[in-house]
């Protein structure tokens, strides 16, 4: 009765038909989303359950907790199979091994949880009903000893990390698997050549006059050998209606795979610029590869009529320029320094939830805080984030998702070897990337390791993160290479070690990636994480919840000295309210250094990608925490900061304003007010240089200066340029 009624379901699912006659093909694609059967394997239980889900998505996020072998099924039919055509399955991201079987035989196989992969299916379609079986194997890591130092899958923070279920130091932190079929699949048909990757590395000759060229590589798959067309447009993506710059390449193409480079001719483009600084003016580049329809013809001197379309594909590029200067500590964005005002982002620990509008949503949230990069922590996000991050004119630091450590196994550096360069491959042409990253906190470079793992080898991973870092390289691409996010430049002052009075010190390195204070999620979101075992004060057993929830007592309460106060909801308040102390001082003194050696500063982290108690100023449901509110005044394109110092006999008061714009600010005011009373100094004739610091007042009394105020920055019109304000406690 099984077998009668899969195959019952299957057929139902037979939604998806090609039509194709006369022996010509069509270039075009048919998605294969929708409902999928699901056979979980459950070997512990010797058993299997099978139920319908949507693809794509995380098993997890359909109320499955497995981890290990399931078979995704669907069928699709054919009335008709061209005999010149190429069919391909297109899986836009599996997580993790996966097997592709098509009327049951294996046609393909995957090792990764974040690259795109394609099998070609051209000698196994039939006409009428084909069956598609796709094994999917998601494991845990073995739990051995020292089992996350020796980790064996490349999913970075998605199986081991400080903010997913179960926190980094514990057996249940892999807990809520991300298996399964998170990205589109699609059925696509194309002529005897196949465009496989279009890449494009932009240069800019020339920032003012804004002239550009590029070069661009087109990678091919072909089971054809002759003349053939390669046409290339590109037109302004915002502009549907100019006329598209148009190139083509009479170019001889032999069968199997083939790389074309060519160079763009030089033109004056406009440029893409970060939000904060301009327009992310963005431009359509399309190829297409077309041959004669009679096959003994030769493209020269055919029109278009006698030429056909054998495969097509579109990507949007941008046109800048990125630098950095390790030893001036700079980062450059058109040859002008531009300091960064960073976040560090992990969207989900599923990420078959982020669907694109879920991205737009966290990333006007970004910019509404004046955030103007995005560190992708420790892992390859959906490629909607990507997308929308260069439509809005985000800096992205992309990290490859090695989180701590791994095996050093030759396979496993191979194998990770293979998947850097899946990532360099799969993101090329996005503007908005400006870094790629080998290794966050590698063993090498973490000494604190020694307390965490008996076996901890100060070596381990060298040759890893070297492996991988020139497999980045390669990609030549114009972007910054870093091999790893550095143990020395997360200070964490007041939460790991410590004060964070100490941020008022220079950082040691030019680039701080890590920086925050955790706070609880409001008191409606403690009490559902809690469940039935809230009670106060809390119980051990309380404690030991929110710990897997990523609640950390020792740092809250011995370091950060977080007072419990006397109910759950004044210990959410205190919690939050330290991370607003923190984030306001240490983002406020770090931009203190602005062309001073220090480049950029993450924040961490944005939001919550599971419902946690973490460094995030959102939680999983994007409500917002006061540290939120903190980190947008204090990342103001523009921002005055005061200092003050109360050692003196009479507290004096520093200001200083901070210009990351490109603006030049002539005879503005100062506004110096006391909350309370409404008392005021004004100061007036003050010009504020662009893209620098300017200072307002040194060291100077203001007789009768509370310890709450607000300093406005005032234009020639009255209009308010900048607004800070301060708390007592802000100031001690």
């Amino acid at each position: 009765m099984r077998i009668l009624w899969l195959v019952m379901a299957l057929f139902s699912l037979s939604s998806c038909a090609i039509n194709d006659s006369n022996y010509n093909w069509h270039v075009n694609t048919q998605t294969l989303d929708g409902t999928w059967q699901l056979e979980i394997i459950d070997e512990k239980q010797n058993n299997s359950s099978i139920e319908n889900v949507y693809v794509p998505n995380n098993w997890h996020s359909v109320g499955i907790e497995h981890a290990g072998v399931a078979y995704y099924r669907r069928a699709f039919s054919m009335r008709s199979i061209n005999k010149e055509a190429r069919y391909w399955i297109d899986f836009n991201a599996v997580d993790y091994f996966t097997e592709v079987s098509l009327n049951n035989k294996l046609v393909g196989s995957h090792e990764g949880y974040f690259s795109p992969f394609k099998v070609e299916v051209t000698n196994d379609v039939v006409v009428g009903s084909n069956q598609l079986t796709v094994q999917v194997n998601s494991p845990n890591e073995e739990i051995i000893k020292d089992w996350s130092l020796n980790k064996t899958l490349i999913k970075g923070v998605l199986n081991h990390h400080d903010t997913r279920p179960g926190g980094a130091w514990s057996d249940q932190g892999q807990d809520y698997n991300s298996g399964g079929i998170w990205g589109s699949v699609e059925l696509r048909q194309t002529g005897p050549i196949a465009i496989d990757n279009i890449k494009i590395v932009p240069i800019v000759l020339d920032v003012e006059q804004a002239l550009t060229t590029g070069t661009v590589k087109i990678e091919l798959d072909s089971a054809y050998q002759g003349s053939a067309i390669i046409e290339i447009e590109l037109s302004p993506l915002a502009s549907p209606n100019a006329i598209p710059q148009r190139y083509e390449i009479d170019q001889y193409v032999h069968k199997g795979r083939q790389n074309i480079s060519w160079l763009l001719p030089i033109e004056k483009r406009e440029l893409w610029w970060p939000w904060d600084w301009g327009n992310p003016t963005q431009y359509s580049l399309g190829v297409s590869v077309r041959i004669p329809k009679n096959q003994n013809d030769k493209t020269g001197g055919l029109s278009i009529s006698k030429l056909k379309t054998s495969d097509s594909k579109l990507t949007n590029i941008g046109f800048r320029q990125i630098r950095y200067d390790q030893e001036a500590g700079a980062f450059y964005v058109n040859n002008q320094p531009y300091f960064i005002r960073g976040t560090n982002y992990i969207g989900s620990q599923w990420l078959g939830e982020m669907a694109e509008q879920d991205y737009r949503n966290d990333l006007e949230l970004m910019q509404q805080a004046n955030i103007n990069s995005i560190r992708v922590h420790a892992h390859v996000a959906g490629q909607a984030l990507y997308k929308v991050a260069d439509e809005f004119g985000f800096i992205i630091w992309q990290d490859f998702p090695l989180q701590w450590g791994y095996s050093d196994s030759p396979e496993f550096i191979e194998q990770a070897t293979i998947q850097a360069k899946a990532m360099t491959d799969m993101l090329y042409n996005h503007p908005s990337i400006a870094f790629w990253c080998g290794q966050n906190e590698p063993p090498w470079d973490a000494n604190w390791m020694k307390y965490k793992y008996e076996t901890y080898n100060p070596s381990k991973n060298v040759q890893l993160t070297e492996s991988i870092y020139k497999q980045l390289l390669l990609a030549n691409d114009k972007r910054v290479v870093r091999k790893a996010s550095y143990t020395k430049e997360h200070p964490w002052l007041g939460w790991y070690s410590g004060t964070y009075k100490d941020y008022k010190n220079k950082p040691a390195t030019p680039i701080v990636s890590e920086f925050g204070a955790q706070a609880m999620p409001d008191y409606l979101a403690m009490r559902n994480i809690l469940e039935d075992e809230y009670s106060w004060p809390l119980t051990e057993k309380a404690i030991e919840t929110l710990s897997y929830h990523n609640y950390q007592p020792h740092e809250t309460l011995n370091i950060a000295k977080v007072s419990e106060g006397e109910s759950l909801s004044h210990f959410v308040k205190n919690s939050q309210e330290y991370q607003r102390l923190v984030t306001k001082y240490a983002t406020e003194h770090l931009r203190l250094y602005k062309g001073e050696g220090l480049a950029a500063i993450y924040q961490f982290m944005f939001v919550d990608s599971w419902p946690a108690i973490t460094w995030s100023v959102l939680d999983n449901e994007r409500r917002i925490k006061p540290g939120y509110f903190a980190l947008q005044q204090a990342y103001q394109p523009v921002l005055i900061v005061a200092s003050v110092n109360n050692d003196a006999m009479l507290p004096t008061i520093t200001v200083t304003v901070i210009n990351d714009t490109l603006e030049e600010y002539r005879n503005t005011s100062l506004v110096v007010k006391n909350i309370y009373d409404d008392r005021r100094w004004i100061i007036d004739d003050i010009d504020i240089k662009s893209n620098a610091q300017s200072s307002i007042i040194t060291a100077s009394e203001l007789i009768g200066l509370s310890e709450y105020f607000t300093l406005t920055l005032i234009d020639q019109s009255g209009n308010e340029i900048s607004e800070n304000s301060y708390l007592s406690q802000d100031l001690k």
